[in-house]
């Protein structure tokens, strides 16, 4: 992988499994309320809040339970052109001080330690997802307040500050754009981690006010895409140990939070960056269907079912040398994801089972004697599969091969060739993409006498490039069989897959070698925006290819 990560300080969370967000609370879970007699307090701020300042709002606590809402004094502890740092007055100087403060709004209004480190929360955010609201108060500035929640749990936007007080009579509002943020979590006030989940919830308050029905596990991936680019996104755990998880479905569990966040970092990388994710954002249509409306828009081809057919792929192999790149993450590197069964002693015969709706099962075959292993697979008439088979040799390059499915009975059958080594694996990944439809499958497997070949021994043909990540330019070190016809082509791709540069080798073909600097200009003559590319050289009937992050 390229070294995006070295960027991005590892997240203390490691085995984490309690939400970011306090849910919107149910009006049947509301408790009776607190209120707070503090004689010459004021019950609103004035018009043009100061450090210093303090009023009575109504925060959501957890102690003592049922949760419900209490009015307590807080007061403003910094200011800065585009939020306020707001804590509650029995927090300070106990789980945060002005150093705290300090940090907040430095990482909030002037740089993050991601791909964009010269922009601060705010301003990334708007650039990515939109403009945050501004309903009720006439102030452009987001209130940051800061008090123990009283539970695990980091933070949360309650949609209805955004309106008047009284206007749904079981919950209160504040009356301004404000996030709620917890002293107690992880790494405190200024640390890295709860600057990236105000990131997270400053987005949810951004896509409440341009799509306020989106379904949860799209507006939760973009929030967490909003961590990745400010720099500290979530630890990969959960989700890689149970892939049989729909990617559709919301429960709040830590897993869900990586799969999300997992499907939108592959969308940003592959489908357009972040004019797409905004795109996204705006987008009336809902779930499945907004997706699909921006790859049609945008002028791809694949459709949301192509997308995560090649997603779930992605997620076991992370490697970004096969095909155009498509099988890999170039911003972030995941651990191995669990299999479902594994099997050395062949035939294997009627296995059977489940999966959920965009989801995927992953089973591995080893110790294969005979050359090849043939596939074989059956599901539910009712559902619609993506089915593959992955040959990871113990030496050379990985192949990916999609099973043909007849389309009526979801069946088909594949072989794979070239097995030469008993540590040679071959990954069949079993995905329901559909929304509906019976998930049972069987599958069957059996060795293959005398088959060879298949393409799975190294290749000849190889690209790297240094500086990664780049700024300025990039030195592309090209390397090919000097007995080859001709010399390699080398091409450069954007993310979405479009044609960024072609560029020449130049030389003697014969030499075997090339060095080539790409100065990041374009086709156009224009300069090459920061983003993730793909360095491609082709010879004959080999290719490579090779990530790179260009830097702003």
């Amino acid at each position: 992988m390229p070294a995006l990560l070295a960027l991005l300080p590892a997240l203390a969370l490691a085995g984490s499994s309690y939400p970011h967000d306090v849910e919107v609370p149910a009006p049947e879970d509301v408790g009776p309320d607190v209120l707070l007699e503090a004689p010459g307090v004021p019950l609103e701020p004035p018009d043009n809040p100061q450090v210093g300042d303090s009023w009575i709002w109504w925060l959501w606590v957890h102690e003592p339970m049922p949760p419900h809402f209490e009015q307590h004094v807080c007061t403003v502890r910094g200011l800065s052109d585009r939020g306020y740092v707001v804590v509650r007055d029995e927090e300070w100087g106990v789980s945060i001080e002005q150093a705290d403060v300090d940090s907040i709004l430095e990482y909030w209004e002037n740089s993050s330690i991601g791909p964009f480190p010269e922009q601060g929360i705010y301003e990334t955010d708007s650039i990515a997802f939109g403009e945050p609201p501004d309903e009720l108060d006439d102030d452009r500035r987001i209130y940051l307040l800061w008090f123990d929640f009283g539970i695990s749990a980091d933070g949360f936007f309650f949609w209805f500050d955004q309106y008047p007080e009284g206007t749904y009579p079981q919950y209160h509002s504040n009356e301004c754009e404000v996030l709620y943020l917890n002293t107690t979590s992880q790494g405190g006030p200024g640390g890295h981690y709860m600057n990236a989940v105000m990131a997270h919830e400053l987005e949810h308050m951004i896509h409440w006010r341009y799509d306020e029905d989106e379904l949860s596990w799209v507006d939760e991936g973009m929030a967490e895409l909003a961590m990745w680019l400010y720099g500290n996104p979530d630890n990969i755990s959960g989700f890689n140990g149970n892939p049989d998880n729909s990617l559709v479905v919301w429960d709040g569990t830590w897993a869900d939070y990586i799969k999300t966040y997992l499907w939108t970092l592959y969308f940003y990388e592959r489908y357009g960056g972040l004019e797409t994710v905004y795109a996204v954002v705006h987008e009336p249509a809902n779930s499945t269907a907004g997706y699909d409306e921006i790859l049609d828009e945008y002028g791809y081809s694949a459709d949301f079912r192509d997308v995560f057919a090649d997603w779930t792929v992605a997620n076991y192999l992370d490697d970004t040398t096969i095909a155009d790149g498509r099988y890999g993450y170039a911003g972030d590197e995941l651990p191995a994801f669990s299999v479902s069964g594994n099997y050395s002693s062949y035939p294997v015969e009627e296995e059977g089972g489940t999966v959920s709706s965009w989801a995927a099962d992953y089973y591995r075959f080893y110790e294969i004697q005979d050359g090849g292993l043939t596939l074989s697979f059956d599901g539910s008439d009712t559902n619609w599969f993506a089915v593959w088979a992955l040959h990871i040799p113990a030496q050379g390059q990985t192949e990916v091969y999609r099973m043909e499915l007849d389309s009526a009975s979801q069946s088909g059958e594949i072989t794979v060739s070239g097995i030469a080594d008993p540590d040679d694996e071959v990954i069949l990944v079993a995905a329901s993409a559909s929304s509906t439809g019976g998930p049972g499958y069987t599958f069957s497997a059996w060795e293959t006498t005398g088959v060879s070949g298949g393409g799975s021994q190294p290749g000849i043909l190889s690209v790297s490039a240094e500086p990664n990540p780049a700024t300025a330019w990039a030195t592309l070190h090209v390397r090919w069989d000097s007995g080859a016809d001709g010399a390699p082509s080398v091409s450069i791709y954007d993310a979405s897959g479009r044609l960024a540069r072609s560029l020449e080798t130049g030389g003697d073909p014969a030499a075997g070698e090339a060095v080539i600097t790409w100065d990041r200009n374009l086709e156009s003559g224009s300069r090459a925006p920061a983003g993730v590319y793909y360095v491609r050289v082709e010879l004959g009937d080999e290719r490579e290819s090779k990530a790179l992050l260009l830097l702003p």
